[in-house]
């Protein structure tokens, strides 16, 4: 015959369990989402945001960064991280960054809410 068991592991136990329990691995869950969400969104999806002609850069390129939203200052700012603002290309939600590394350039394209990265010519 198996005894009981007893302790603090079988408390543990117990509690996921319970109505707190699961209350507790609900937060959990969303405040990972909250913290980590739009960043494993941009990561799974920066392939489809980088042109296939920048996707093997081997040297610094001039691309155009395209939104889908007007970009207030902080956008602005944020964009001009990875490389030299050179000013806008056509509409205000297009933004020219100048000598963008091959690793910002992927850094870039993890950025979920970017829409297009498209070469500058």
């Amino acid at each position: 015959m198996s005894q009981p068991k007893t302790g603090k592991s079988a408390a543990r136990r117990s509690l996921w369990k319970t109505a707190d329990g699961r209350r507790f691995i609900a937060g959990a869950a969303v405040l990972a989402v909250i913290l980590y969400g739009q960043t494993v969104y941009g990561m799974a999806t920066a392939s489809s945001r980088l042109d296939p002609a920048l996707r093997n850069a081997t040297g610094p390129s001039n691309v155009i960064v395209v939104l889908d939203f007007m970009p207030d200052r902080f956008h602005n700012e944020r964009v001009a991280q990875y490389g030299t603002f050179a000013g806008r290309d056509g509409s205000l939600n297009r933004l020219r960054l100048r000598y963008v590394t091959p690793e910002n350039l992927r850094a870039l394209s993890e950025v979920a809410w970017i829409s297009r990265i498209e070469p500058f010519k």
